[in-house]
């Protein structure tokens, strides 16, 4: 079964949407956070409670890598793999797919 058969759009947007931003660059949870909404201009966001679970899967699958860093007040930093870049390039492949065929059968203005 395809990937995207296994799990939802919103996880799948929301999971290519970390993967984007790590591939600039290791970043901790909330500067993930931030960076998406700005690069976005808000129309991406992450609720409260969706993001730790989000990067928990993607380094539980080796996509992405964690490290923990400071002393008293630690955080963890993310850092994406050779996997998680093959990730992103075959998801955005799929995701220009899925929305062409979309735009297509809402009447093609929209469709390139």
């Amino acid at each position: 079964m395809r990937r995207t058969m296994q799990i939802s759009l919103s996880k799948r947007i929301n999971e290519l949407l970390v993967l984007a931003v790590l591939e600039r660059g290791p970043a901790h949870g909330y500067q993930i956070a931030l960076s998406v909404e700005e690069r976005t201009g808000g129309a991406f966001s992450f609720q409260h409670g969706t993001l730790y679970p989000i990067l928990h899967r993607l380094e539980a699958e080796g996509r992405v890598r964690g490290q923990w860093s400071g002393e008293g007040r630690r955080r963890k930093t993310y850092e994406i793999t050779d996997a998680g870049r093959t990730e992103l390039e075959a998801g955005a492949a799929e995701l220009e797919r899925l929305f062409r065929t979309l735009f297509k059968l809402l009447g093609g203005t929209h469709a390139a």
